[in-house]
């Protein structure tokens, strides 16, 4: 069984953000947090109950919807989740 690490807070809601820029990119309404939409880029991929972030090979579970018993499979330090999730959100809009 893989390690499992809590998140922060702050990470937790760049993950939502990130969602949510996803769904409205998907033309839906408003993120549901049971049934996050299905994304996937060269950089990170998100879907119901994962978040993969490619580069490093970091992945973030929750249990049914997202924020309940979420971890990640790394020990990351806010710096990094920040760094890591910059990084997806200029993937999902194609800025270098």
């Amino acid at each position: 069984m893989t390690e499992q690490y809590e998140i922060f807070r702050d990470p937790y809601r760049m993950l939502i953000l990130l969602a949510t820029l996803v769904s409205e990119k998907k033309g839906e309404a408003e993120l549901n947090f049971d049934n996050v939409p299905p994304f996937e880029n060269d950089t990170f991929l998100i879907q119901h109950e994962k978040f993969i972030y490619k580069k490093e090979a970091t992945e973030i579970t929750w249990f049914q919807f997202l924020g309940r018993d979420i971890a990640c499979n790394k020990d990351l330090t806010r710096e990094e989740y920040n760094k890591m999730f910059v990084d997806c959100l200029a993937s999902l809009y194609n800025i270098t």
